[in-house]
């Protein structure tokens, strides 16, 4: 959770906002974990082998740069380690992007996937690129690989299969739409490979995917905001 303070008028809003973590059995109250929070960027934390989490989220470090963030906890969620730094993207903006990042455990590997501004071919135009990166020692990451998008991709989420292989979804704005896509990382592969683009003549976007054995189930939001629906389909991995 994400709760920003008011008692600072002279500090701006993201360094006044921390990000807490409690355990829900009672035993312990909530505990602020780190300051400078991008609070519009959503939080995403995954729960590991052996009492393991782990938590993503945007951080504002300083001169407004807001990359990823990340931390462990090896006890249960009881203590969590200094957060470290996903990727040096330095994406510097005034402004909450409204665009965080999501956490999945495959084997021995924690698999961030995020969204941050990078040049376009040319050096002299951005544009927004989803990238993914893994750690397993929980200090450093390997270098970020892009993801397969189009458009403009936002609000990646994350699940494991029973097979090992990770599965990512995003929503994309390209030729005037906004879809829900789809893509796959195999155990064996460097990268994530291929596009399936969700059924949908409406509208789609914010998805959400839970892993059901080798398949992946997927949410998402369709339709215009006044007639908005949630619509599901599976896929057979």
């Amino acid at each position: 959770m994400k709760m920003p303070a008011h008692d600072a008028a002279s500090v701006g809003r993201e360094q006044l906002s921390k990000l807490y973590v409690q355990r829900l059995d009672g035993g312990s109250a909530a505990v602020a974990l780190t300051g400078g929070v991008c609070y519009c960027c959503k939080t995403s934390v995954v729960a590991g082998p052996d009492g393991a989490f782990y938590s993503v989220w945007r951080h504002v470090y300083p001169g407004n740069v807001r990359d990823i963030a990340f931390t462990s906890s090896r006890d249960g969620g009881r203590t969590f380690a200094a957060p470290v730094r996903v990727s040096q993207d330095r994406w510097t903006l005034d402004g909450c992007p409204e665009n965080g990042p999501a956490v999945t455990v495959a084997g021995k590997d924690v698999v961030v996937v995020w969204p941050t501004l990078v040049s376009g071919p040319q050096g002299n135009e951005q544009a927004m690129q989803l990238f993914f990166a893994s750690t397993r020692d929980g200090k450093s990451f390997t270098p970020r690989v892009a993801l397969p998008t189009e458009g403009v991709p936002r609000h990646p989420q994350l699940a494991t299969l029973a097979n090992g292989a990770i599965v990512a979804v995003w929503d994309e704005a390209a030729n005037g739409r906004r879809r829900v896509v789809l893509s796959e990382k195999n155990v064996a592969r460097p990268a994530f490979e291929g596009r399936t683009v969700a059924a949908d003549a409406q509208t789609a976007e914010y998805p959400a995917v839970a892993a059901v054995d080798s398949a992946a189930v997927v949410v998402w939001t369709s339709g215009p905001i006044d007639q908005s629906v949630i619509r599901a389909v599976r896929f057979q991995r």
